[in-house]
């Protein structure tokens, strides 16, 4: 079965050998089978239905039902193409349509964004003993984020929910799918800034573990507000500390407010596609242009042969 399958997305194949046996701890023919059924799985039906492969092997079905003069299965592969063909065309003018931009342009909501793959910041390994450095490898760590990096800007991605399509990558693992640190990325979905916004809560709190700090240091707290040098804090020289601690605070959030936010890219609204993938947007966008005209074919071949029949 999985022979099979592997024939379907030029992903899930190679032009290297895995590795055989049991090494370190890990049985690499399962390692392969759950690569095959995460790829399947993350991937969706739609990359599937653009696999050369598949596109193929759904041609020839096509023909043995009109041989066989199956009418009704073949007004369900007729049915099926004109969905796939859909469906893949909406994929494609999703890309071609929408414009590129940068994480220094501000830019919010549908967005495509192109950049480096990175890991987060403070984590240092993930993915496999005895496999190179990953930052998502389906069938193991697919739902910790990661970071795209254009060079004007970091995003953190959540690929929870996210269709993802990765090719092998230029090594010796050329059988293994995954996303590589240093590899460009291509993502489509809603991006957010994330910002400090300094409630009243946080004002409060802030206000008060400033006072607890100035009256940890009596000594200098007279030294700043003891005006007429009696050697306490009266009522109303109390009022001025209150006062310039307030100004502390309220001068820290606007700073922290103009430091730049936390960009996020978590998912998509309904009915828009949230993709990541490191094949190149033009020729994924090609891909999906020819298939979707393949199965547009088949579709008319499909309701065609039914008249003949």
């Amino acid at each position: 079965m999985w022979t099979w399958l592997r024939t379907l997305l030029p992903e899930l194949g190679g032009t290297g050998n895995p590795p055989l046996g049991d090494r370190g701890g890990l049985d690499w023919l399962q390692v392969m089978d759950n690569q095959r059924i995460a790829v399947l799985r993350r991937g969706g039906l739609m990359n599937l239905a653009a696999a050369p492969s598949f596109v193929l092997l759904w041609g020839i079905a096509c023909l043995g039902l009109f041989y066989y003069a199956l009418k009704p299965w073949l007004l369900l592969l007729a049915t099926c193409s004109l969905l796939f063909s859909l469906g893949l065309f909406r994929r494609y003018r999703l890309i071609a349509d929408t414009p590129t931009s940068t994480l220094s342009s501000g830019a919010q909501g549908y967005v495509e964004l192109q950049g480096k793959a990175a890991l987060p910041d403070g984590v240092g390994f993930r993915g496999l003993p005895h496999l190179p450095v990953t930052v998502w490898l389906p069938g193991y760590v697919e739902d910790e984020p990661f970071v795209l990096d254009d060079g004007k800007g970091r995003c953190l991605l959540y690929p929870r929910g996210a269709e993802i399509i990765a090719c092998p990558g230029d090594s010796h693992y050329s059988w293994l799918n995954a996303i590589y640190p240093g590899q460009t990325l291509y993502a489509l979905g809603e991006l957010h800034t994330l910002r400090s916004v300094g409630d009243s809560d946080e004002q409060r709190e802030r206000l008060a573990a400033l006072l607890a700090e100035w009256k940890s240091n009596p000594l200098q707290l007279r030294r700043c507000f003891d005006v007429d040098g009696n050697g306490q804090i009266d009522p109303d020289e109390w009022q001025q500390v209150l006062v310039a601690a307030q100004r502390w605070v309220t001068d820290d959030l606007r700073e922290q407010q103009r430091a730049p936010g936390t960009h996020v890219m978590d998912g998509a609204k309904a009915g828009q596609l949230f993709l990541i993938t490191n094949i190149p947007p033009e020729k994924l966008a090609g891909r999906y242009r020819q298939m979707a005209f393949v199965h547009l074919l088949y579709w008319l071949s499909c309701l065609l042969a039914m008249l003949i029949i």
